[in-house]
């Protein structure tokens, strides 16, 4: 998971069709221990793991799974040393980029999973530029080359939340490109209703606003450059700009909540959005459970922020959860393999969609109800990650951009010196 996400879900009931059969596992010759280490704390989090551990102990007679939660703050600071001893955990939900999963890569501490990638058939699980994001030269020195080193089971898509009936009031109707979205914009503002509801108090909410525009402009391959910090990463550049100056010009003309400087994400805006304060909010799918168990389950809808050219393919920040690794001292690398294939298999994607989580993996939108906020947020989240098309949360590389979109939506600096300052922190790095 994002260090910036939160997981909000509760346990739903939700009647899918059976996306995967349960697999027909290798049988434990012998009592085994297999000690998991994952980020899965909340009760229905607990819960559920606990659910899917048990299938899985019952496929493999003689095996019994140890599972132990932490915080992301926690398994970052504990890992690299269990995974040093040979006490430790044979498998572990390990975090992604530089600070936590390269440095573990560099001291020989997790296991490549490419031939068990093949022997599975994880690399078709969800798009490639996913598995970049749990890839490591390795010598943990590079990002998104060399092996695989972990293996996620959710997945997280940043987008557009709208009231179904205050779009039909206005005859309004999904947007296709982002100029489509700004006479959404227009017309909602004319009819006296606030467009888009939105809160920066804490901060890093303006991540969302700011880069869902910038999606909308920018390439994939430029966006990867620079978040990767790959030869020519910049983020200088006509997109980024353009970006920024259009987020000014929706400040100016009242697209977001009055006084959303001092609106926090919890309670204000979320409340603002629940109460039908404004008509849309631009938030992650891990709002959908919450906002289902407030409003119910069709009468809010979620679409894909739109590009800014007709032709080209949407765009979206988005990510995977933390990522299912491998000690690389552990006694037992076959029957751990076999755990992450079950943990991030269909199955286990099954079982997430139920409690209200978003599968990184595919799931069978034939068997989903059709007008539900649910499937609306999978079918998003499968549109961009079969096309290669998700996106970056910009704070992984520039931790302080958040104060720096804060900064720009107040006209305290201009486009061209936000820009400068990101450019400024990025090389610094």
């Amino acid at each position: 998971m994002k260090k910036r996400s939160i997981m909000l879900a509760v346990l739903l009931t939700l009647v899918v069709a059976v996306i995967g059969a349960m697999p027909t596992l290798t049988t434990a010759q012998e009592a085994v221990t297999l000690v998991v280490w994952d980020n899965w704390t909340r009760d229905v989090e607990v819960a559920m793991m606990e659910q899917l551990n048990a299938e899985f102990e019952e496929a493999h007679p003689g095996v019994t799974i140890v599972k132990e939660a932490y915080v992301v703050d926690d398994l970052n600071a504990l890992l690299p040393l269990a995974l040093s001893e040979a006490s430790g955990p044979d498998v572990a939900q390990v975090n992604q980029g530089y600070t936590a999963m390269g440095p573990m890569v560099g001291a020989g501490l997790l296991l490549p999973l490419n031939e068990y990638a093949d022997q599975y058939g994880w690399w078709d699980r969800y798009a490639m530029s996913l598995h970049k994001r749990n890839s490591f030269a390795e010598d943990g020195s590079q990002i998104a080359v060399g092996n695989l080193y972990g293996v996620s089971n959710a997945a997280e898509i940043v987008g557009v939340y709208y009231h179904r009936d205050i779009f039909e009031e206005h005859g309004l109707s999904i947007p296709q490109t982002l100029a489509e979205f700004e006479e959404i914009l227009a017309t909602l503002k004319a009819a006296g209703v606030t467009p888009i509801v939105f809160g920066s108090l804490d901060g890093w909410p303006a991540i969302h606003e700011y880069g869902a525009i910038q999606h909308a402009y920018t390439d994939i391959d430029t966006l990867d450059a620079f978040m990767y910090r790959l030869e020519g990463g910049t983020f200088i550049n006509d997109a980024n700009l353009k970006a920024a100056e259009k987020l000014v010009e929706w400040v100016k003309a009242g697209y977001f909540s009055p006084g959303f400087e001092g609106m926090d994400y919890d309670n204000a805006t979320a409340s603002a959005f629940i109460n039908k304060e404004g008509a849309m909010w631009i938030t992650g799918s891990w709002m959908a459970g919450s906002l289902i168990e407030a409003l119910g389950e069709d009468t809010v809808g979620f679409f894909v922020f739109p590009p800014a050219e007709a032709d080209a393919a949407p765009l979206s920040i988005g990510g995977v959860n933390l990522a299912y690794g491998i000690r690389a001292t552990t006694e037992h690398p076959d029957l751990a393999a076999e755990y992450v294939d079950w943990i991030t298999g269909p199955r286990a994607a099954e079982v997430l969609l139920e409690n209200g989580f978003l599968p990184a993996s595919a799931v069978d939108a034939t068997a989903l109800p059709a007008g539900t906020l649910n499937t609306d947020v999978v079918l998003g989240w499968m549109t961009i990650s079969e096309a290669n098309a998700v996106g970056h949360y910009l704070d992984w590389t520039v931790p302080n951009i958040a104060g720096y979109i804060q900064e720009l939506m107040a006209e305290r600096v201009t486009p061209q010196e936000f820009l400068d300052k990101v450019e400024q922190e990025y090389l610094a790095g």
